[in-house]
């Protein structure tokens, strides 16, 4: 598998769209993009699958999206060669790829992606060409972990989830440079860090499900983005005085325990 013309799918939205003015514009959107993707979604209604992509940043199914914009910045093949150059240096699995404009509503960033053990969708706004191919990267090292963690969504722990952001981080900062690493890495000071991992993150790291790790990762009643900010600290300490090679490959416990993070 590789990048899916999904430029293709959204031509065809637009050109329905035009010639379906009575008809719901969110059923368009589920039948032309949606009925495509059940198979990464266990069972999932289209209603289902079109609620959780847009909560991650797709298009809402009434706004005007500028198809040309993304073709124009070549984001397809863009993307395509940066995939078959990360899955040769990280031994990574054939997945399919799907790209989609993101959502106007979105005003915090201009981008979002979210990877799945077999899938990867980006959501794109204008990005440069490094830009681009660092966000695929980040989420691309997502798969590439999951696929080594051999886990459900569901089993996958709280440690499992800050390893895996903190190995996509330095893998962008390794390729890509330091200037595309998320803006918010450095909020906080090491002590800081220190203090809230013992105190919140220490006794719950066995917590199992994706859906369970949004208030430690994302913040809320902890600290903003103090979940990435842990888990990129855990990888960089752990790589400052041990190989990095075959770092996907390591288990999340043995990079805590060589990181400056104490058990």
């Amino acid at each position: 598998m590789s990048v899916i013309s999904t430029d293709d799918w959204l031509y065809e939205l637009k050109t329905s769209q035009k010639l379906n003015n009575s008809r719901d514009f969110e059923d368009l959107q589920r039948t032309i993009l949606c009925s495509q993707l059940v198979e990464h979604f266990n069972g999932a209604t289209l209603q289902e699958i079109q609620f959780e992509l847009q909560q991650q940043g797709l298009f809402q199914a009434h706004e005007n999206i500028d198809i040309k914009k993304l073709q124009d910045q070549n984001t397809w093949e863009i993307v395509q060669e940066e995939y078959f150059y990360l899955k040769k240096r990280w031994g990574g699995p054939d997945i399919p790829i799907y790209i989609f404009p993101l959502t106007q509503e979105q005003n915090i960033t201009n981008k979002n992606g979210v990877a799945y053990p077999d899938a990867l969708f980006l959501f794109i706004g204008e990005l440069e060409r490094e830009e681009l191919k660092a966000l695929f990267a980040h989420e691309y090292n997502h798969v590439c972990r999951l696929r080594y963690l051999n886990k459900s969504l569901r089993e996958v722990t709280l440690l499992d989830s800050l390893i895996l952001e903190g190995l996509a981080e330095c893998a962008v900062e390794e390729i890509y440079g330091s200037k595309w690493l998320a803006p918010w890495l450095g909020d906080y000071s090491s002590e800081k860090m220190l203090a809230i991992w013992k105190t919140q993150f220490l006794p719950n790291i066995n917590i199992q499900d994706l859906n369970n790790h949004v208030e430690y990762l994302y913040g809320g009643k902890l600290p903003r983005w103090i979940g990435y900010c842990i888990g990129y600290e855990i990888v960089r300490t752990y790589i400052q005085s041990h190989s990095a090679k075959e770092l996907l490959k390591k288990s999340s416990k043995n990079i805590l325990t060589g990181s400056a993070f104490p058990l």
